[in-house]
């Protein structure tokens, strides 16, 4: 069974924008073997393929759980980040403005 992931305790997910941003710079799959497709139960990422070459994509980004960062750990090459905690507080604060009207 799929869980709900519409709403964050009562926001709209979607005007939550937390997820993973990948640096294609530093991100190299074909030597990780895709570690962040393989490890988020989420689908939030995918493969790819460009030209000949695999790549990863935050295909779902809205199916990530807020807060949590756990993927950013698995990659070696530190080629996963998120907004910081700060950002994070301040999109729930302006979404919750909007919805206690």
């Amino acid at each position: 069974m799929k869980n709900n992931r519409d709403f964050y305790t009562g926001l709209p997910r979607k005007e939550i924008d937390w997820f993973p941003r990948i640096d294609k710079i530093k991100c190299k799959p074909e030597e990780c073997g895709f570690l962040c497709v393989k490890y988020c139960p989420f689908g939030v990422f995918s493969k790819e393929g460009v030209d000949g070459k695999s790549k990863v994509s935050v295909s779902q980004p809205y199916e990530c759980n807020v807060g949590d960062e756990s993927c950013k750990f698995q990659c070696p090459f530190g080629a996963i980040s998120f907004p910081s905690r700060e950002e994070l507080k301040e999109m729930l604060r302006i979404v919750r403005a909007k919805y206690q009207k």
